[in-house]
């Protein structure tokens, strides 16, 4: 299961990022060029395509050259009720889904923690604590409405899950932010 995002994530980036590769191009030629920044910006964009490729792309296949969105799927499961689902899991890591269970509390978190630690690192003005609890709530709640209106299963739980996530992204950064400064000073 985990094999086959990761191929649909390697996939959706090798068809990506050839566009994004010809956009900064054109978007640095009237800039200086600073290339350990452009690297860290294409793997956040590489990172953003492979989570957004799972989460609010649509399934669909290919039938006759057209392409079909699949939404048969749809509303299977919905909790707007917080903690509901995550108990759920919680309460099932010794049972039958163990596996299923501990790769949904586990996976909602280890995959957004990137969010919390790019996004400050490209952007200074995004480097409080306030803007960042923003982000860590605004970027899971527009991909849980997204999933809602594409026909996905959409849960409160794995907005909290997310945000936890992206805060503990933004402590990492923290972290490393100040443990630079204070081996650079010393």
């Amino acid at each position: 299961m985990i094999r086959s995002f990761l191929l649909d994530m390697v996939g959706y980036c090798l068809i990506s990022l050839p566009f994004y590769m010809v956009i900064r191009m054109l978007y640095m030629r009237k800039q200086n060029k600073n290339w350990p920044r452009e690297i860290v910006m294409m793997l956040f964009f590489l990172y953003c395509v492979s989570i957004f490729s799972q989460t609010i792309i649509p399934n669909f296949y290919i039938d006759e050259g057209r392409i079909i969105f699949d939404t048969s799927n749809a509303f299977i499961r919905s909790n707007f009720t917080p903690l509901t689902t995550i108990h759920l899991y919680y309460d099932q890591l010794d049972g039958p889904i163990a596996q299923i269970a501990f790769y949904n509390l586990v996976g909602n978190i280890v995959l957004f923690i990137p969010f919390g630690f790019f996004i400050p690192l490209l952007w200074k003005k995004l480097r409080s604590w306030r803007k960042m609890h923003i982000i860590a709530f605004g970027i899971p709640l527009f991909i849980e409405c997204t999933q809602y209106f594409i026909g996905r299963s959409i849960d409160v739980d794995d907005v909290l899950l997310n945000a936890i996530a992206i805060v503990l992204g933004f402590v990492m950064y923290k972290v490393l932010h100040r443990l630079r400064k204070f081996v650079i000073d010393k």
